[in-house]
């Protein structure tokens, strides 16, 4: 019956009862063994794999007080509450139930308190080591079949903004965006989306700042075992347009593709190839929509002491469109520099490779700051914020590791809330029988075969300290 008054009268006409409804329930709190996060069967045996709780204890992650919970056994849950899909600290109660605690083992599961104690205690040195061991989980996970194929290898550093939330967090400061904002590095491998490095940085830092620091730290993510493996391609927006960003590049050996800024040089050489009449213009590569009818064409630019390749793709303005002042005849002009001899590549090869900056690394991007924990700044310190986002790509590390290793092949590269709805946040029921433990998935559940079948190759991988 419905008792509840309208806050005012409508002409809309109110009746006793839905004609359709829903079963009238009685809810009740009354079950125990019933968990929400079945997937963590499948996260947690692969993080058992990888060893990162005595990888985290083995870096020193935390110092261990009288009774307390080493560095490792903190670290984890904040990786597996953000894979279950958790945005704050508290979200550890998705962990908490009789159910879930089953599934986990032995595993400690720490308050809510103490993982905000061990974030927000965090400093450079433990933000340091919180990124070697990320490092570990990558050379890992990679040994096991993670790994890109041989070749060529992308590292895409780029900067993202991050808007934060309540008062005096450290490096929360107005961005050029004009909003409260932190604006962190991070690295991507441009081939698979794996995440090489994240650095926190507050939110009115040039998107240049450090850069060349930050693909130091991302090329030495890479596992020495397999470095030789690889040739290093270094593909940067506008923003590594600098010589200290080709100079680390050309000391790691690597090909660079970098977006020219175009200031009055960049400007001058486009201008001359562009009213060449010897300058050949080719298609442009897989151009299509509005990059439709795109030419390329290249010609030397000398930068940083270096003669290197300037490529330019032109591409025709379309009716209406706003017009600029760096329009030439009708079209808009692009540029790149790259130190890739021609006979190595050409210049349609390279520039749709640099094209490709918007797949796999902006998707990356995507992922963490909307299915993972890279969405705001949880913590007031700053050093806290970067050690909750280093765990953040951990876990979205650890949930793309999952789809390669086990997954079929239609999930490789699904979105992390289509890989919780279909894998990880499934309700099951855990009940213990003969002396094991059963983690009974519903009959209906479409996806148990492909379930089980991962559950198999997780724990057929090789187990590491």
């Amino acid at each position: 019956m419905n008792s509840t008054p309208l806050l005012f009268d409508i002409e809309d006409m109110v009746i006793s009862r839905p004609f359709q409804r829903v079963a009238p329930v009685v809810v009740e709190a009354t079950e125990d063994d019933v968990t929400g996060v079945a997937g963590l069967a499948l996260f947690g045996e692969l993080l058992d794999h990888l060893g990162l709780v005595t990888a985290a204890d083995r870096r020193g992650l935390r110092p261990i007080g009288p009774g307390g919970y080493s560095g490792g056994e903190c670290y984890r849950p904040v990786v597996e509450l953000q894979l279950a899909g958790g945005d704050f600290i508290s979200d550890v109660s998705l962990l908490k139930d009789e159910a879930t605690q089953r599934l986990r083992g032995t595993h400690a599961l720490p308050s809510h308190t103490t993982l905000f104690r061990f974030l927000a205690g965090a400093d450079l040195g433990r933000v340091s080591k919180a990124m070697a061991v990320n490092r570990d989980m990558l050379r890992r996970a990679w040994a096991m079949g993670a790994a890109p194929a041989p070749g060529i290898l992308t590292i895409d550093p780029d900067a993202t903004y991050i808007n934060t939330y309540g008062r005096k967090k450290e490096g929360s400061t107005f961005s050029y965006k004009h909003e409260v904002q932190m604006s962190p590095l991070v690295g991507v491998v441009g081939e698979t989306g794996d995440v090489l490095a994240l650095r926190a940085r507050g939110g009115n830092a040039s998107p240049r700042k450090k850069l060349a620091s930050f693909v130091d730290e991302c090329v030495a993510a890479i596992p020495k075992e397999v470095r030789g493996d690889y040739q290093l391609w270094i593909r940067i927006d506008s923003a590594g347009f600098s010589k200290k960003v080709v100079e680390a590049a050309t000391k790691h050996s690597a090909a660079f593709s970098i977006t020219c800024v175009q200031n009055k040089a960049v400007r001058r050489a486009i201008e001359a190839l562009a009213t060449d009449p010897s300058t050949v213009w080719v298609p442009a590569k897989n151009a299509d929509g509005e990059l439709a009818g795109s030419e390329v064409a290249e010609t030397t630019y000398r930068f940083a002491k270096r003669d290197l390749r300037l490529i330019v793709r032109r591409q025709r303005k379309a009716a209406g469109e706003q017009l600029s002042f760096d329009d030439l005849g009708g079209w808009r002009f692009f540029a790149l520099i790259t130190n890739i001899p021609s006979l190595f590549g050409l210049a349609t090869d390279i520039e749709h490779h640099h094209r490709l900056r918007g797949g796999a690394p902006e998707e990356a991007i995507r992922q963490l700051k909307e299915d993972f924990g890279l969405n705001h700044a949880p913590l007031q310190s700053f050093m806290a914020n970067w050690l909750w986002w280093l765990a953040a790509s951990l876990a979205y590390n650890v949930a793309r590791w999952v789809r390669v290793l086990s997954l079929p092949e239609s999930f490789r590269t699904c979105r992390g809330k289509r890989l919780r709805n279909s894998f990880f946040n499934v309700p099951a029921r855990v009940v213990c029988s003969a002396r094991r433990l059963h983690l009974r998935l519903p009959r209906a559940y479409r996806h148990a075969d492909a379930f089980m079948a991962a559950l198999g190759k997780l724990r057929a991988l090789p187990t590491f300290a």
